[in-house]
């Protein structure tokens, strides 16, 4: 799920795996010239993954792989969604229907390596059989492989049959992965937070019309990236309610909405302080575009109200702001924005962590709500 892990571009960055390989995944190769004298395999003392569980008809043995410690509980659950998937049903009865949701929840398992090794392929594999015993949700397995990659190069256009499999009773989901279809990866950038005085910037997250049909009819997903946009927008109080109401549902809805809201309490905090520290921290706000649309003449103002009450960071960052002026004499726009992130509370400034929302959270997949609750955890 390579291209998933741009939200988390928003989160955390993973050192790139060397090619060939996969996260999470031990390819065990002999040493030597191969030689029957060579000496036996390297294997890793953690932990291994039982058997991998897969369809009966599934060719090849599974790579070895590292799973995630699983509580006993789940283990018991695999194995009995194991037992299930894989038990001969009448067509059309109870007992097949079992078996086609054992399925989609085993794929599910695979796919976010939850209780068991992360792998896409034996995710495909159960969606596909999932699928063939007639479960609902399960086209939404084979439409997420394509649009990210499961077994080989990502076909976004592979994923609209699967897509209009899905049907009116899951047409939340089916949208939003129509949008990332569109857009070819998942998920996209969205615009950076306005200029001064030119009010919200336009909205250019590609395809945003299928984004927004996706959010009013239903989809988490689709609402954290509206959230998303509307944070860099600067349009702070719509995304908070976005999180709010995509948080009974989603763990990364939850975490957003969580950490908005404490930025929003802090703000409120440092308006109401008074001196050089609570000045700078207002203008370093307006600066950033931290909780608000960014304002570059709202945070001149305030780190000169800083620099009168006596702090030498605010003087800094104005002695900085008016060494480089724009060609008619005003601030430059360019300058300031590459200020922003720059730390001046030591005599000699530096590049501060960038000023952008790497706090902000997406969910793993748009599948990962399907997840059983004791298996998120």
């Amino acid at each position: 799920m390579a291209c998933w892990a741009l939200g988390a571009a928003h989160a955390l960055t993973a050192a790139p795996a060397p090619a060939g390989m996969q996260p999470g995944r031990v390819d065990l190769a002999p040493l030597g010239n191969g030689s029957a004298t060579a000496p036996p395999p390297l294997r890793s003392t953690a932990p291994l993954s039982p058997d991998p569980i897969r369809p009966p008809d599934a060719v090849g043995p599974a790579a070895l792989r590292i799973a995630e410690p699983a509580s006993t509980a789940n283990v018991a659950e695999l194995a009995r969604l194991r037992a299930s998937a894989t038990q001969r049903a009448r067509r059309g009865s109870a007992a097949e229907k079992a078996s086609a949701r054992a399925s989609w929840l085993l794929g599910l398992a695979y796919l976010h390596g939850k209780g068991v090794a992360t792998d896409p392929a034996q995710a495909r594999s159960w969606f596909e059989r999932a699928v063939d015993l007639g479960d609902p949700l399960a086209p939404a397995g084979m439409a997420w492989c394509a649009i990210d990659g499961c077994e080989g190069p990502a076909d976004p256009a592979a994923a609209r049959p699967w897509i209009a499999r899905l049907g009116r009773d899951q047409r939340a989901l089916a949208l939003y992965l129509e949008w990332l279809a569109q857009n070819g990866v998942a998920p996209v950038q969205v615009a950076a937070s306005p200029l001064p005085g030119q009010g919200p910037p336009p909205d250019r997250t590609p395809h945003r019309e299928t984004l927004v049909r996706a959010a009013q009819a239903g989809s988490v997903a689709a609402s954290i990236e509206l959230g998303i946009e509307d944070v860099a927008a600067g349009r702070t109080t719509e995304a908070l309610a976005r999180f709010r109401a995509a948080a009974p549902r989603s763990e990364a809805a939850a975490a957003n909405a969580e950490w908005m809201s404490r930025r929003e309490a802090a703000a409120v905090r440092t308006q109401g302080r008074q001196g050089p520290e609570g000045w700078l921290a207002a203008a370093r706000r307006y600066h950033r575009g931290a909780g608000v649309p960014a304002n570059f003449a709202e945070a001149i103002r305030l780190y000169q109200l800083a620099a009168s009450e006596g702090s030498p960071e605010a003087r800094r960052m104005l002695g900085l702001i008016y060494s480089r002026p724009a060609a008619n004499g005003q601030i430059d726009i360019a300058w300031m924005r590459q200020l922003a992130d720059v730390d001046v509370a030591g005599a000699m400034p530096q590049l501060g962590a960038p000023s952008s929302v790497p706090q902000l959270q997406r969910d793993p997949t748009p599948l990962y709500e399907y997840l059983p609750a004791n298996f998120r955890k």
